[in-house]
């Protein structure tokens, strides 16, 4: 099956310029980061828009902005929504933590999708977590509000919440014309419109939809060049 996930924050389109900006103050080091109490970010927004797949994306480049290599122990990924035991699981992450990481930035990634599944009592013992130093988290929710606000406020939140229509449609064009497919502006827009900014729906009904880019006519006037 062709890959159209992004594959690079080049490829994402974000709820909005604030967004982008933020991101690329993080990169770019214009936002301290992590310093001052801020250890994670938090990318909360709709279904689909890419809140998940981002998070490994971030990670993998800011490893390349901070320390000019790639990243080499790649990040911690926990399911929020699996998630049993909170203590052996923050156990395990601690463990990750106190030992001497590959990167050459010497911090450790984190991610934990979905952290609103979590309990209160289990927020609370990630919040913990987040003061751990040489780390970075990335936590997605779709439900900002559930989470604890004392976690929160380790957390630059970066909303990941449906983009403009306009920038969604650039972007399905984009990836139509890399797999020599074709759809109008208004087919796109359509699906766009029944699918609340979610990727999962935009794409495969892009895809389902679009027709092959028909080559160009050839010239039936050519001569023979002796």
């Amino acid at each position: 099956m062709t890959n159209t996930a992004p594959q690079s924050t080049l490829d994402m389109v974000f709820a909005n310029s604030t967004a982008q900006n933020q991101i690329s103050a993080l990169m770019l080091g214009s936002f301290p980061f992590p310093a001052s109490g801020k250890s994670a970010l938090c990318f909360y927004g709709t279904y689909g828009t890419g809140k998940t797949t981002y998070a490994h994306i971030f990670c993998d480049e800011f490893e390349r902005a901070r320390s000019g290599k790639a990243i080499n122990n790649k990040p911690h990924f926990v399911s929020c929504q699996k998630v049993a035991k909170i203590t052996s699981i923050m156990q395990n992450c601690n463990a990750i933590a106190s030992t001497l990481s590959f990167n050459e930035s010497s911090l450790h990634y984190f991610i934990f999708d979905e952290v609103d599944n979590l309990t209160s009592d289990a927020q609370r013992a990630l919040k913990v977590f987040l003061n751990t130093p040489n780390t970075v988290s990335v936590l997605t929710t779709n439900y900002l509000e559930q989470l604890d606000k004392g976690m929160l406020n380790r957390c630059v939140t970066i909303n990941f919440n449906a983009a403009d229509p306009t920038s969604i449609r650039a972007r399905v064009e984009q990836i139509l014309r890399d797999q020599q497919l074709c759809l109008s502006a208004d087919e796109i827009d359509e699906i766009v419109r029944n699918s609340d900014g979610s990727w999962r729906d935009i794409v495969p009904n892009a895809m389902m939809l679009a027709q092959p880019i028909a080559p160009p006519p050839r010239p039936n006037n050519l001569r023979l060049i002796k």
